[in-house]
């Protein structure tokens, strides 16, 4: 049984609504935050086949991995027993959600790769992030977004998933390319590319919040975002779950990742154009 979140007052929807992210203050307590971080520390030591590390060699350490709940107990606890379930059904505005994806990241310190501008869009309709802080992340560590960009109605693309500039990660492109596909950015029908916010940030309404440990970030999968470095003394670690409505289905360009999920053994069976079904994306009812 998920446990109970705190009712969220209408004006925090409507917020989340109008601007793609909201911050929730302590949302989740202590017990979770061990949780997490013990799934993290067992998941280091126990990589699964989606593990990667982000940032190349002297860069620092920028480490992740998806759907590892399924070998890490303490993560299929979080997804599916914390109050997350039932942060994303009232911000989905349902009674029962369901389980995209369960991940998380860890930036050591001296790790100046930045996480570019992107959004999350291999799955079209109602859809949202959670982000838990497991550490204290000051707010210019921590993840921005760009205010009301989940309005802009446009799928966007980076060009390159990793600011060249920052460092050469050619094993991270690869991972782009393995589990998102490479697109004709050309085709503006379908894709633009992401616009220069980094050089251009006094052009936008950027969203972004000091976070204490069990403080959260909720937004829309459309709502660009992305993070600095960490230039902090210490880890900033994130746990994620992801979730979507039984209206959501996978969107034309998510085939890849049926495909590289099949690959990697996971069962999966999912169509584009279809819901999201099935045992990798369970339905969790948090106030039945």
């Amino acid at each position: 049984m998920p446990a109970q979140a705190a009712r969220l007052p209408r004006d925090v929807i409507e917020a989340l609504d109008r601007d793609g992210a909201i911050c929730l203050r302590g949302a989740f307590d202590p017990v979770w935050i061990d949780l997490a971080a013990e799934g993290i520390r067992r998941n280091l030591e126990h990589p699964t086949t989606m593990f990667q590390r982000f940032a190349a060699e002297g860069q620092g350490g920028f480490y992740s991995d998806l759907w590892a709940r399924r070998q890490i107990p303490q993560f299929e606890r979080f997804a599916l027993e914390s109050p997350a379930a039932a942060i994303a059904a009232q911000c989905l505005g349902v009674d029962k959600v369901r389980l995209l994806q369960d991940t998380w990241f860890v930036k050591v310190p001296g790790t100046p790769v930045r996480t570019p501008w992107h959004h999350d869009n291999v799955v079209l309709g109602p859809f949202c992030s959670i982000w838990v802080a497991l550490d204290p992340i000051p707010r210019d560590a921590t993840l921005e977004f760009v205010r009301g960009s989940h309005r802009w109605d446009r799928l966007f693309m980076p060009a390159s998933y990793f600011d060249n500039g920052n460092a050469s990660l050619p094993a991270v492109e690869q991972f782009y390319d393995k589990y998102h596909g490479r697109f004709d950015l050309s085709e503006k029908a379908v894709f633009s590319l992401v616009p220069d916010i980094e050089a251009n940030r006094d052009d936008y309404e950027i969203l972004g919040w000091d976070l204490e440990p069990g403080d959260c970030l909720v937004f829309h999968a459309r709502t660009l975002h992305g993070s600095p470095g960490n230039r902090l003394t210490h880890d900033t670690r994130r746990m994620v779950t992801r979730w979507v409505d039984e209206t959501a289905v996978l969107a034309p360009h998510g085939g890849s990742v049926v495909e590289r999920l099949a690959a990697e053994g996971f069962d999966v069976d999912l169509a584009v154009g279809s819901p999201i079904r099935g045992s990798l994306f369970p339905l969790v009812e948090p106030f039945s």
